[in-house]
C-alpha cells in the first residue's frame, strides 16, 4: 500500500513540476542545468538533452532588471534569493523577457547544494507595457494593473515552490516508510523455518511420549523402548532449543532494526556486530539473489551516534545495487569496510557490477534521478543517503565508478 501510494505521489510531483505553466529548471551548486521541464522546451525550442550539462547563464542575453538588483551568480551561491526579469534566447536566436525567481536550496550548513529557476514568458506583458506608454490618459490605472499582475505572478511562484518543497519531503518520508515496511515483512518469512522445526519436534515429541506411556501403563516397556524414547527426547529438545533461540535471536534484530529506523534516538552501539543484524534484516531480498556480502573492520569499535541513520544508508545502498548493478541472476560481491582515523569513521561500500556511465555519476544524489523508472525506481534512494550523511551525521559522501568498473561510495562522518 505505500509503495503504491508513493508511487502515486511521485506521479503527481511529476506532472506538476512537467506540466507547470512555468518554465522550472534545477541546476547544480555551479550553475550546469540537471533538468528542464516540457514548458521549457515547448518555449524554447531546445530538448531536454540538448541544454542539460549547459550552464545556465548561457540561455540569457541580458539582465532586464535594475542596476541595483542586478542578477549575480555570485549573490546567489551566497544563499540570496533573486527576482527579476531577464531576456533569454530560443534555440534560432530569437531572444524573449522572461520573469525569473531564483531559489538556493541548502543543506543544514546554509551551503547552497542546488539552485531551483522558474520563469515565465512576459513576452505580452511587455508589449502591454510598451503600449502603456503611449496611453498617457490611463497611465495610472495601467501601473496598477502591472502591480497587481506581478503581485500575483510571485505569489504563484512562491506557491509552486512551496508545494514542490512539501511534496518532496512528503516522497522521501514515504521512501523511508516503505523500506521499514518491507523489514517488517521480512520478519514472518524469515522465522518461518525456525519456527516450524520447533513445531515439528514438539509434535514428534508428543506423539513418542504418549506411545512411551502407554508402553509404560501396558507393562509392555522394554529397555530398547526406554533407550529409543531418551534418545527422541535428547534429538526433540535439542531442536527445539536451538530452533527457537534462532527465532528468538531473529525477533531481536528484526526489533532492534525496526526501533532504529523508524527513532531518532542516539545511543552508542558496537558497529560491526549492528552492520550484522541490518544485514540479517535484508536476508530475504538477499536470498533471492546469488550476491555475497562482506564485512572488513574493527569488530570492537563502539559509536556513540544514530543507529537508524546507518541502517538506512546501507539499505539503500545494498537495495541500489541489486536494482541497478547486476543484470538478472548475476552473481556479484558487495563489500561494507570501514575503519576509525583520528576522530573520523571512513566508512567505504563497494559493488563490482555494471558501474555507472561518467555522464549519470554526477547526478547520483539528485532528486528523483533514476535509470530504472520502467522497474519502479523512485531516484530516492541515494539522495535520501547523501541527505542522511550530509545532514544527519554531518559528514561527506563521494561516489567512485565508471562504466564496467563497479561503484564505490566513500562515507566520511566525524566522532565525538
Amino acid at each position: 500500500m505505500q509503495k503504491e501510494s508513493l508511487e502515486q505521489e511521485l506521479n503527481r510531483l511529476f506532472y506538476l513540476i512537467q506540466y507547470s505553466p512555468n518554465t522550472i529548471i534545477f541546476t547544480d551548486s555551479t550553475g550546469v542545468i540537471e533538468y528542464v521541464n516540457a514548458v521549457f522546451t515547448s518555449w524554447t525550442g531546445y530538448t531536454s538533452d540538448e541544454v542539460v550539462g549547459r550552464h545556465v547563464d548561457e540561455l540569457r542575453l541580458d539582465d532586464l532588471s535594475s542596476t541595483t538588483n542586478a542578477y549575480s551568480w555570485d549573490r546567489i551561491l551566497e544563499g540570496y534569493v533573486w527576482e527579476g526579469e531577464l531576456l533569454s534566447i530560443r534555440k534560432d536566436g530569437s531572444p524573449f523577457p522572461e520573469q525569473l525567481f531564483v531559489l538556493p536550496i541548502t543543506n543544514s550548513y546554509d551551503k547552497v547544494t542546488s539552485v531551483a529557476f522558474i520563469k515565465r514568458d512576459i513576452s505580452e506583458r511587455k508589449k502591454a507595457e510598451r503600449d502603456l506608454l503611449g496611453l498617457t490618459e490611463t497611465l495610472e490605472q495601467r501601473v496598477a494593473d502591472r502591480t497587481g499582475l506581478l503581485e500575483l505572478t510571485n505569489r504563484e511562484l512562491m506557491a509552486t515552490l512551496d508545494q514542490l518543497q512539501r511534496m518532496q519531503d512528503h516522497l522521501v518520508e514515504s521512501e523511508k516508510m516503505a523500506s521499514l515496511g518491507e523489514l517488517i515483512a521480512g520478519i514472518a518469512h524469515e522465522i518461518n523455518t525456525p519456527m516450524s522445526i520447533a513445531y515439528t519436534a514438539s509434535t514428534h515429541l508428543d506423539k513418542t511420549t504418549r506411545d512411551f506411556a502407554k508402553l509404560f501403563a501396558d507393562g509392555t516397556m522394554k529397555r530398547s523402548d526406554l533407550q529409543d524414547f531418551m534418545d527422541t527426547c535428547l534429538e526433540s529438545t535439542r531442536l527445539l532449543v536451538s530452533n527457537l533461540n534462532r527465532a528468538s535471536e531473529l525477533i531481536r534484530s528484526f526489533k532492534q532494526v525496526a526501533i532504529d529506523q523508524s527513532g531518532e534516538a542516539k545511543r552508542e552501539f558496537t558497529l560491526r556486530p549492528y552492520i550484522e543484524e541490518v544485514l540479517l534484516s535484508l536476508r530475504p531480498v538477499l536470498k533471492n539473489t546469488n550476491h555475497t556480502m562482506q564485512i572488513s573492520g574493527d569488530r570492537e569499535l563502539v559509536l556513540n551516534s544514530f543507529p537508524g541513520a546507518f541502517s538506512q544508508i546501507f539499505t539503500n545502498l545494498i537495495t541500489n545495487s541489486i536494482n541497478h548493478a547486476y543484470d538478472e541472476g548475476g552473481a556479484g560481491t558487495l563489500l561494507i569496510s570501514f575503519a576509525q582515523e583520528g576522530k573520523r569513521l571512513q566508512l567505504t561500500y563497494h559493488d563490482n557490477g555494471s558501474g555507472i556511465s561518467n555522464d549519470n555519476l554526477e547526478h547520483v544524489f539528485s532528486p528523483f534521478f533514476t535509470t530504472n523508472r520502467e522497474k519502479g525506481g523512485s531516484g530516492l534512494g541515494l539522495h535520501i543517503v547523501y541527505n542522511i550523511v550530509t545532514q544527519r551525521l554531518h559528514g561527506t559522501i563521494i561516489c567512485e565508478s565508471g562504466k564496467g568498473q563497479g561503484t564505490t561510495f566513500i562515507i566520511t562522518i566525524p566522532l565525538g
